[in-house]
């Protein structure tokens, strides 16, 4: 029996090396993973750094309300961030209906809170011929003309001589018989006479 151990004791002891090794091995790798796999990981972190401030600077944007209205396929209420462009409104609100007439339609523009937008059908509005012909000029004042289809109260409220209630009186009027046609169309909103039209004429447009 002795002798049997013997014969076979240099080949117990080699393999219980073996063990010692190949547990000690499997210890080592189960604590640390493979190269490849914490390369991964530490990519994905950086990503996930680098997405996040983008995505919090969106979430800090400040949101607006505008009111879709006319040949879009969706009309209605939409909330977007101050500043976006119109043609980010239109898609919102499903693009255009086969009958927009989209030459109207300045896509580039900035939207504002409070902000009216109208699509009109292909031949409904015909803009001036000094529209036509050119982008809407400055006023003497150096201010900008105002289009009084897409313009909010507040912006009404920028006018010479226009307060808070009468600026309201020009979107009630607009949601309630549909966009000016020309400017000389505000005479028939109550407190707005001839002598204001004339104040405002130079100020104003339609697009």
């Amino acid at each position: 029996m002795r002798s049997i151990i013997e014969k076979y004791r240099t080949i117990l002891v080699t393999l219980m090396i073996c063990a010692v090794f190949l547990i000690a091995y499997i210890l080592k790798n189960a604590s640390h993973p493979p190269a490849e796999e914490t390369l991964a990981t530490t990519t994905a972190v950086a990503v996930e750094k680098e997405v996040k401030p983008e995505a919090a600077e969106i979430e800090r944007r400040e949101k607006v309300y505008v009111d879709v209205k006319g040949e879009v396929v969706n009309p209605g209420l939409y909330e977007v961030g101050q500043g976006d462009r119109l043609k980010f409104v239109i898609d919102r609100a499903g693009g255009f209906t086969k009958d927009a007439d989209q030459k109207l339609m300045n896509l580039a523009v900035r939207v504002t809170d409070e902000m009216m937008i109208y699509v009109p059908k292909i031949g409904e509005m015909d803009m001036p011929l000094e529209i036509q012909s050119s982008s809407p000029q400055e006023a003497d004042s150096g201010q900008e003309k105002l289009n009084l289809n897409t313009a909010s109260q507040a912006e009404f409220e920028t006018l010479p001589g226009i307060g808070p209630s009468k600026a309201a009186t020009f979107v009630q009027h607009r949601e309630e018989n549909g966009p000016f046609t020309s400017i000389e169309e505000i005479t028939n909103i109550p407190g707005i006479g001839e002598k204001t039209f004339e104040k405002l004429k130079e100020h104003i447009f339609v697009q």
